[in-house]
């Protein structure tokens, strides 16, 4: 049953977010023409959380998770339906529209490294990988319903009614969430200061080189994870020129990916080990290839399909050794320090690609997007023996 209710609150988060990102990224690009805006609010969507996420790292070690959770859940489901009374009054503006983003973004930075530790607490050692997999699994799917839903409830109904259907996500999360009976701590209860909380974190970071290696790992694949998200709507309108409920259905595939993945993740972490990692920067490496040459619809299919696979395999299976490898009084910080470098790139690799879409057309996103790939699939390959993340299996 416990497990059900995360597994539901996870599906309900995911889907709020993708279906609010897929309504929001749509009406910007309608509204401004200029891809520069997209790539814009991509980096200034994870600012806040990028220059928050140390302060939420120390909260979420020292505070009660599912209070945290229930908190980031409340003020998202809030900021969707304030921007979608905005958008029935006509009232709605750029500024507003990255205003609102911000808030989001920087609530998905706090549920996240919450969620994660919550969850830590909840089950044993040995169910984890299990879990985390589904918890990953039943977010995926609620992210390709959420993608497919927010093209469709876009063009039926439009922008306003869209995003009131989108706080029905959010509300469905928290309740879920809201009656899972939390239970005692597992973790020592800090007696220090926030600063030496903190401080302690990066020391412990610091000591573990299999860590800064899998960050550096996840780094990029969160690049091209969310890179990929946001100029998803600019490709669909420019190259493949199609509608709403299509573009919807292309970022619904990237989900797909996602769920293939993530329902054999565990036993792909079992059966591949440290091989996992440049196998899934391969996967992740050929759709980016296949998406940057290809102006026909199967092919964009194709290449975000694998995209989804294989971004899923680094973030979902390297976060769950990430977990594994960490003391549970330090799960927060060290989720928080990963999020704070993945949201670092996106923040300044955003604006970058939003003027090289602009002036060049969008496929130089995804050829660009190659270049890390390629570096530290090199990267990978060199450290696959010292990372021994079967141990952890």
């Amino acid at each position: 049953m416990v497990k059900g209710k995360i597994y539901l609150s996870y599906f309900g988060a995911e889907f709020g977010r993708t279906m609010y990102f897929v309504i929001i990224t749509w009406y910007l690009y309608q509204a401004t023409e200029d891809a520069f805006y997209t790539g814009l609010l991509v980096s200034l969507g994870f600012l806040p959380g990028l220059l928050l996420n140390m302060v939420f790292g120390v909260l979420v070690d020292r505070f009660n998770r599912k209070s945290l959770i229930i908190l980031s859940l409340f003020i998202s489901l809030i900021a969707v339906l304030v921007l979608g009374g905005a958008v029935a009054k006509e009232e709605i503006a750029v500024p507003l529209i990255f205003m609102i983003h911000m808030i989001l973004q920087a609530m998905g930075s706090l549920l996240r490294p919450a969620i994660q530790a919550f969850v830590a607490e909840l089950f044993s050692q040995g169910e984890l990988p299990r879990v985390y997999s589904l918890s990953a699994s039943y977010a995926i799917i609620g992210s390709m319903a959420g993608a497919a839903s927010g093209g469709m409830v876009t063009g039926w109904i439009g922008t306003s009614g869209a995003l009131m259907w989108n706080g029905v996500a959010y509300g469905i999360a928290l309740l879920a969430i809201g009656t899972v009976s939390a239970i005692g701590e597992k973790r020592k209860t800090s007696t220090q200061s926030g600063w030496e909380d903190f401080k302690d974190g990066l020391l412990y970071l610091k000591q573990h080189a299999l860590l800064k290696r899998l960050f550096v790992i996840m780094f990029v694949g969160q690049l091209v994870f969310h890179s990929t998200i946001a100029f998803l709507s600019v490709y669909a309108k420019d190259v493949l020129g199609v509608s709403a409920t299509i573009y919807g259905w292309l970022d619904a595939t990237l989900s797909i990916g996602g769920v293939v993945a993530g329902f054999g993740g565990a036993f792909i972490l079992r059966k591949l080990g440290s091989y996992v990692t440049s196998i899934s920067l391969l996967v992740v490496g050929a759709g980016l290839s296949v998406l940057a040459s290809s102006s026909y619809m199967v092919g964009a299919f194709i290449g975000v399909f694998a995209i989804g696979i294989g971004t899923t395999w680094i973030r979902v299976l390297l976060q769950t050794v990430q977990q594994l490898a960490t003391e549970s009084q330090y799960h927060g910080r060290m989720a928080s320090f990963r999020m704070f470098f993945n949201q670092g790139s996106v923040v300044i690799s955003g604006p970058l690609l939003g003027w090289g879409a602009g002036s060049f057309g969008v496929p130089y996103v995804f050829w660009a997007l190659l270049i890390p790939i390629l570096f530290v699939t090199i990267f990978s390959t060199l450290n696959g023996n010292r990372d021994s993340i079967k141990s952890f299996y």
